[in-house]
Formats: structure tokens, C-alpha cells, sequence
């Protein structure tokens, strides 16, 4: 199990909040080990209409490594490159951090990952990166830096089935079959 430690801001102590179905008990010992992560999956993501093409590719990252941080982007570097997001930061941000595939969640200001991967590399040293991409990126953002430190940088195909294109297409289908008045 992967958790996270966090800071307690009423008492200032670091914290590791351990799922009830753990096994773990009150009162046992635990032990935490940096060192054994060997291997670093960051998974950049917009995570707008969160769907199973989304969860997917994240629960496909997670399985590539010991420790998987999915940096969710911001509305504004989202706007850098396509259409506003329906979902707003925070909104996909706690989405993704309710996940149980992600380790660690980030906040990513730009589209290209790289101070991200910076900062993570100065944590993990002796650790491989893999940076996860979609495949419609011909150059990957952040893949320079993943070179330069000797990481990986691994496209999944993409789920097509609910992409947020035909999540839309579908809905103003139903609204012209169905009228909007029944929905208001």
C-alpha cells in the first residue's frame, strides 16, 4: 500500500491516512520506505468529464510503477491548448484525488510537465520516471527533460468508446430525440 503523508495544519504533524480495509489495527507499526520506490509514474491529466476511457488509462499507469502522480492541470493550462474545460480545477482535482489508483496528486500550472518532473526528481533520486502521454501528442510535453534524466515516456491508446466528443454527440442526440424541455 502507497500512501501519501500530509500535514495536519491544527497540530503540525505529519500525517498518513490508512484506508479502514487495510488490516492494518490501531496501535501497529508501520513502516514507510522512500527508498524501495524505484519506479515513478506521472500521469499529466485534464480529467474533464471524467469517464472510464480516463480511469482506465490511470489504473494502466498505476500498474507501471510503485508510486503514481497524476498531475491534474489547471483551467488555464488547458486553455493554452484546446477549449475551456466544462469541470473546473477543483471539481477534477478532487475527482482524481478520490482515486485509489493515484498516489499522489499535484496541480499542474503548464501544459508541458516539467517543473513537475523536476521537483520529483529532486525527491527521488535513484528512481526511473515514466511519464504518461496520449497518444494524439506526436511530440509528448515534458519528453526532453524525460530523456535528459534517463526516464521513459509511454503512450496508452486511447479510449474512444466515451471520449468527451462522444460524451457530448451523445447528449445533444438524446436532447434533439427527447426536446430540451424535459430536462429543464
Amino acid at each position: 500500500m502507497k500512501k501519501m503523508v500530509w500535514l495536519n495544519k491544527s497540530n503540525g504533524q505529519l500525517c498518513v491516512t490508512i484506508p479502514k480495509n487495510s488490516g492494518i489495527k490501531g496501535g501497529e507499526i508501520v513502516n514507510i520506505e522512500k527508498e524501495k520506490i524505484k519506479r515513478i509514474v506521472y500521469s499529466p491529466m485534464t480529467a474533464d468529464l471524467f469517464h472510464y476511457g480516463y480511469l482506465r488509462a490511470l489504473e494502466n499507469a498505476n500498474s507501471l510503477g510503485d508510486f503514481h502522480i497524476c498531475g491534474v492541470l489547471t483551467d488555464e493550462a488547458i486553455k493554452s491548448y484546446k477549449e475551456e474545460p466544462i469541470a473546473d480545477f477543483k471539481e477534477r482535482f478532487a475527482i482524481i484525488s478520490a482515486l485509489r489508483c493515484v498516489d499522489m496528486v499535484v496541480t499542474q500550472h503548464q501544459i508541458d510537465p516539467s517543473e513537475n518532473l523536476k521537483e520529483i526528481y529532486k525527491q527521488f533520486k535513484n528512481s526511473k520516471i515514466i511519464l504518461i502521454s496520449s497518444p494524439k501528442w506526436k511530440k509528448v510535453p515534458g519528453q526532453e527533460y524525460i530523456k535528459k534524466i534517463k526516464g521513459e515516456v509511454v503512450q496508452f491508446p486511447f479510449y474512444n468508446k466515451l471520449s468527451k466528443e462522444n460524451i457530448v454527440k451523445k447528449i445533444l442526440k438524446i436532447n434533439e430525440k427527447e426536446g430540451v424541455k424535459n430536462y429543464g
